[in-house]
């Protein structure tokens, strides 16, 4: 395997202890051999970093770090300028990788320049991945236009999560790496960065990770008035990533549709972003959020308008 390109594998560690072991056994499971695991505890106060230096201990091949708690960004900026390899695997320290998730990506890969990324297929699972529930992104196809991509990713109201991707080195490191002023969609901002930057997106069906929805320190967790104003600025990343773009109809229904589904979060708690939101959906021109929940919804804001609907589906929920 001296000759095939290496993989390094990067984790941030918080608090993590109930499963960092677990995750640190499906990347030594992987089938694909030239890796290194590169991990960064940001200041854990339980038993995690000690469960991670046993493991440096016992394989060469492991290296840990420990920083003062600055978040999981700096923690990942800080794992990729430790590491060497030539792609790039982001993975948080309770989410599992299949034994063949690289290996199945670089099959593709090494036929490809370095300037072509590739994601997998992924599924939510609770305490076992033997309860798998798998998503079905619309993007689940190859895409020689990357931006094209990332609208149809915004578009659906879906994620492509952390670990499904493999990343060459290069794009990393022109994308200025991960922001460190986020508390939230820091993953979005991040790949959409990456992803613009690369020449090709390839979908690898074969290739397989697990995201854990039973940790309930989890970042995804927050919504905290900081993470509502950090994911509004990703929205404004989005914007300026396709800057060149931003005259086509479709792109501007897009970010439309971006922007009411955040109101639809933040109505009507958080009237100063609410009023951001809008001034944003009229410079697309739009003078209302889209409603997207149905036919039988938007017949219904025929009467009752948009936030009627709106408060009407949150107390549906409740």
């Amino acid at each position: 395997m001296k000759n095939d390109p290496k993989v390094s594998i990067l984790i941030p560690l918080y608090n993590a202890e109930r499963y960092i072991a677990e995750t640190i056994e499906s990347c030594l499971a992987q089938t694909y051999n030239n890796i290194e695991i590169i991990i960064v505890d940001d200041g854990s106060t339980d038993n995690g970093i000690s469960i991670a230096k046993q493991y440096e201990s016992n394989y060469e091949n492991i290296k840990v770090e420990i920083q003062k708690n600055s978040g999981a960004p700096v923690a990942r900026n800080r794992a990729f300028d430790l590491c060497v390899g030539d792609y790039i695997q982001y993975i948080d320290a309770d989410d599992l990788l299949h034994p063949d998730k690289i290996r199945k990506q670089m099959e593709v890969l090494k036929n490809e320049n370095m300037r072509t990324i590739a994601f997998g297929k992924w599924g939510t699972f609770r305490k076992s991945i033997d309860n798998v529930i798998w998503k079905e992104l619309p993007v689940n196809r190859n895409y020689d236009d990357p931006k094209q991509f990332l609208i149809e990713l915004w578009e659906s109201g879906m994620a492509a999560i952390t670990h499904l991707w493999l990343v060459p080195r290069i794009l990393v490191e022109e994308s200025g790496g991960w922001d460190e002023s986020l508390a939230k969609n820091q993953d979005g901002d991040f790949f959409a960065r990456v992803v613009s930057r690369a020449s090709k997106v390839l979908f690898v069906e074969e290739s397989v990770g697990y995201y854990r929805k039973d940790n309930e320190n989890s970042i995804s967790k927050q919504v905290s008035k900081k993470a509502l104003q950090s994911t509004l600025k990703t929205f404004e990343n989005y914007m300026e990533l396709m800057k060149d773009d931003m005259d086509k109809p479709e792109v501007r229904k897009t970010f439309a549709y971006i922007y009411s589904k955040y109101l639809y979060y933040i109505y009507p708690e958080h009237k100063d972003l609410v009023e951001k939101v809008e001034t944003k959906l009229k410079n697309l021109g739009f003078n209302k959020p889209i409603i997207k929940y149905g036919k039988k919804y938007y017949f219904l804001s025929k009467i009752i308008g948009v936030y009627g609907v709106i408060r009407l589906r949150k107390l549906i929920g409740k």
